[in-house]
Parts: C-alpha cells; sequence; structure tokens
C-alpha cells in the first residue's frame, strides 16, 4: 500500500493539433482517483480529456486541453487521492499567441 505521490509537476507539450497535453507520473497503491483543478476549481467539461493509465509500478496521468485560449492561462492543479492518502502539484500554463491570431479579421 502507497499513498499517492508525485515526482514532479505536469510538464506541458504544445499539440499540433492546437490543443495542450499535461502529462506527469504518480506512484501509488491501490489506484488513485484523479482530479484536475484549474483556479482551485474542479475541471469536468468538455474541452479537457482527463486520462491515467497504469505504467509499471506507477500510473501516467495527462490531461488534453482543446482549444486553449487567454482565458485558460493560470494554474492547473492534479490531485491523486486513495485510501493511504492524497497528493497534488501545481502548473502554471501561458497561452502563446501565434501572429494569426492576434491579427484574425472577422
Amino acid at each position: 500500500m502507497l499513498a499517492p505521490f508525485f515526482d514532479k509537476a505536469p510538464s506541458l507539450l504544445n499539440q499540433p493539433d492546437g490543443s495542450v497535453l499535461f502529462e506527469c507520473m504518480a506512484n501509488a497503491n491501490p489506484q488513485p482517483t484523479i482530479q484536475w483543478f484549474f483556479k482551485d476549481k474542479p475541471i469536468n467539461d468538455d474541452r479537457h480529456v482527463c486520462k491515467i493509465k497504469k505504467m509499471v509500478g506507477k500510473w501516467a496521468v495527462t490531461m488534453v486541453l482543446k482549444n486553449p485560449t487567454q482565458a485558460d492561462q493560470g494554474v492547473y492543479k492534479v490531485v491523486a487521492t486513495n485510501d493511504r492518502g492524497s497528493h497534488s502539484v501545481e502548473q502554471q500554463y501561458v497561452h502563446v499567441c501565434t501572429g494569426n491570431q492576434i491579427f484574425k479579421t472577422q
């Protein structure tokens, strides 16, 4: 039995389709429940796709943010919980605009 803990904050990866992948590894036994937060509010909408996948002795925890905008900037937190305890880590996300987005015309 092992209380959940994260080795480090989630990494961020800008995907070719424009989405952003948050990814981290959780150590835990038994499997933890995972909850993501944005500005301390639980995330549960269609633009955020959250997954957990068993790896060797760990859990790969991911969240994909679809169609990110300036409003998505801020602190994201992921919390892993099982019957042994809980642990959380945070990551700051800053949206990067392209020239096309800045000068987009109607």
